[in-house]
């Protein structure tokens, strides 16, 4: 039994799941490091646009955490997310198949978060549903 059309299209198959998650970066987002310490993030791309909510999480001694939300333009898998709310904030998303690592730049860190919490590391893919966004930050209007 020859079996290269059954390979060939499972092959073809496997490049086509792949391609429509490597452009589409909407998803739930997840790192849980030491001590408590995490990072939960929220996207939803609507063509070039994403929007995102992020959640950090510093662990012990201190326990502090940050909220931010916004958007930014995807280009090749990544994306720049900039303000000034409280000075000058820069974060970039490099987004994977089944990863986004995170980088708050060095020099452009006024983002607003609590004392020694940076937007910096891999998060892990843990769904590729659209997600609920909160209203506002979830620390402020959880009940």
């Amino acid at each position: 039994m020859n079996r290269a059309p059954l390979i060939a299209a499972a092959l073809l198959l496997t490049m086509e799941l792949g391609t429509a998650h490597a452009n589409d970066a909407t998803g739930s987002w997840e790192h849980r490091g030491p001590a408590s310490s995490g990072m939960w993030l929220k996207t939803q791309q609507v063509g070039q646009k994403v929007r995102f909510q992020l959640e950090l999480a510093r662990g012990g001694p201190s326990y502090n955490s940050a909220w931010i939300e916004g958007e930014f333009e995807m280009h090749n898998a990544a994306g720049v997310f900039r303000s000034t709310q409280y000075g000058a904030c820069e974060i970039t998303f490099e987004f994977a198949q089944s990863s986004v690592r995170i980088k708050e730049s060095d020099k452009k860190r006024e983002c607003g978060f609590g004392y020694n919490v940076h937007a910096d590391g891999t998060l892990i893919l843990k769904s590729r549903k659209k997600p609920k966004f909160s209203d506002g930050d979830p620390r402020l209007n959880s009940k």
